[in-house]
């Protein structure tokens, strides 16, 4: 099964902020995770964020673990909620307190 994509608003804006090569390398690494979305892939890695359990929310570490890309698998749904640079990029994201949008 194949998920369907979902954005935070704020996604996009993160996103195009970001230079040429890391936006490919994130769209190489959704269409992975579109497939199969707790699983590490060729150039990326995967884990559950620490002190969010509650939440669900998953990290993509890519382009050699510069970048993260946040996100929740709500049933078919694959929820896009953040894209940032280095550790601590999500520390407190306020969208993790929030329910994701639809």
């Amino acid at each position: 099964m194949v998920l369907e994509v979902a954005r935070d608003p704020r996604f996009d804006a993160e996103f195009l902020a970001r230079p040429y090569p890391v936006r490919d390398a994130c769209w190489r690494v959704l269409s992975a995770l579109r497939k199969r979305p707790f699983a590490p892939g060729v150039g990326f890695r995967v884990e559950r964020l620490r002190r969010s359990k509650s939440s669900g929310a998953w990290v993509a570490r890519f382009c050699r673990n510069q970048y993260r890309m946040l996100y929740i698998v709500d049933g078919d749904l694959l929820i896009l909620l953040g894209v940032g640079e280095g550790p601590g990029s999500y520390r407190r994201l306020d969208r993790l307190r929030g329910s994701p949008p639809r």
